[in-house]
């Protein structure tokens, strides 16, 4: 009897501690769409990425207009980039486009359009859409972009 009261609460303390894995993310940096360094710091975010730290990302952006009408958006780095030891770029993978109503509150598949995003933590992000069944590049240009970048602890 003994063996087998062992044997579950070993069993139950190792499934236990196996559901205790650490999801905790953490904001390592903070550029502005202009760049510049809103939080943290560049080199412990190029230090997280060559030790193969996982990034997330955030940018939001809103009407100026009408600050309420305003969308956040959260996403994993894919494909990570260091330029000249000093820039971070994250590609992300493509998705449906998306339009928001904020009159009825609601988001809107796009028929046929994937979007790309490639974040960088100066500012200068690159963003590209286009038709998924004929492959035409339907819009690419650059915007300026504020990132938060964490990574999972």
């Amino acid at each position: 009897m003994k063996k087998v009261s062992f044997f579950i609460l070993s069993m139950f303390l190792s499934l236990n501690s196996m559901g205790q894995t650490n999801d905790t993310w953490k904001l390592i940096y903070h550029n502005d769409k202009n760049g510049k360094i809103i939080e943290g710091n560049i080199d412990n975010l190029i230090k997280a990425v060559k030790s193969g730290k996982k990034i997330r990302i955030y940018w939001s952006s809103q009407r100026k207009d009408e600050p309420t009408k305003k969308v956040e958006h959260f996403t994993d780095a894919k494909f990570l980039t260091i330029l000249s030891d000093t820039i971070v770029f994250a590609q992300i993978d493509p998705i449906i486009g998306q339009t928001p109503n904020f009159d009825t509150q609601t988001m809107k598949l796009k028929e046929n359009l994937e979007w790309s995003l490639i974040a960088a933590s100066n500012g200068k992000s690159d963003t590209m859409m286009r038709n998924m069944i004929t492959g035409k590049i339907l819009g690419h240009g650059q915007g300026s972009f504020a990132i938060k970048w964490y990574i999972k602890e």
